[in-house]
């Protein structure tokens, strides 16, 4: 009798411990589509309009006063399109990529990972393109975080995660810091220029 009460309870523990162990989690890929890409394709229909809008406001528009003001509102949108096109969502699908890349590495799909760091090190290198060598140097220090994950192994994993987190940390620094505005060059490009936010 007492050695089937030992039995039992030994079943009932290891039951009980199985049923607490945890899963796996199951990859779902859709789920990690986070990137915007929808909005970077809506971009250039966005800037067709605005080429229609200064078009009409400097024909219809008599009122030396009124094509002022007009005309500077219209260089307010115009200016935070370059923001949005340049700055923000390179940075946002970098920010993507790089969260993607992280879980992809929890899960084990090292060549997904690696192809998602080199996403983020592109979009990376879009929003340095276009930046002024204030903001630019920001830029430089992310994708140096970015490079230094190479070669993911079960072996590197745990030091890639912690190399794609401090990235990630250096990325959200740097839109923290600086508040993004548009300079023109002497050629008539839009760059992005980064004040220190207060």
């Amino acid at each position: 009798m007492k050695r089937f009460l030992l039995l039992a309870v030994v079943l009932a523990a290891s039951l009980i411990l199985g049923s607490c162990a945890q899963e796996k989690t199951v990859w779902e890929p859709a789920v990690e589509q986070s990137t915007f890409t929808e909005m970077d394709q809506a971009l250039p229909g966005v800037r067709e309009a605005m080429m229609d809008l200064d078009e009409t406001i400097n024909k219809r528009i008599s009122s030396k006063r009124y094509k002022e003001e007009a005309l500077g509102q219209f260089k307010m949108v115009t200016d935070f399109v370059d923001i949005l096109q340049f700055y923000y969502l390179p940075i946002l699908n970098a920010r993507a990529h790089i969260a993607r890349a992280y879980r992809e590495i929890d899960q084990g799909m090292y060549s997904e990972a690696s192809d998602d760091i080199r996403k983020a090190v592109d979009n990376i290198n879009k929003a340095a393109l276009k930046s002024t060598e204030g903001t630019k140097t920001g830029f430089d220090v992310v994708k140096e975080g970015l490079m230094q994950v190479s070669q993911i192994s079960d072996q590197t994993s745990d030091a890639s995660k912690t190399r794609l987190a401090n990235a990630a940390k250096q990325l959200n620094m740097l839109i923290e810091k600086i508040k993004p505005v548009i300079i023109m060059t002497e050629e008539g490009e839009s760059l992005v220029d980064g004040q220190i936010a207060p």
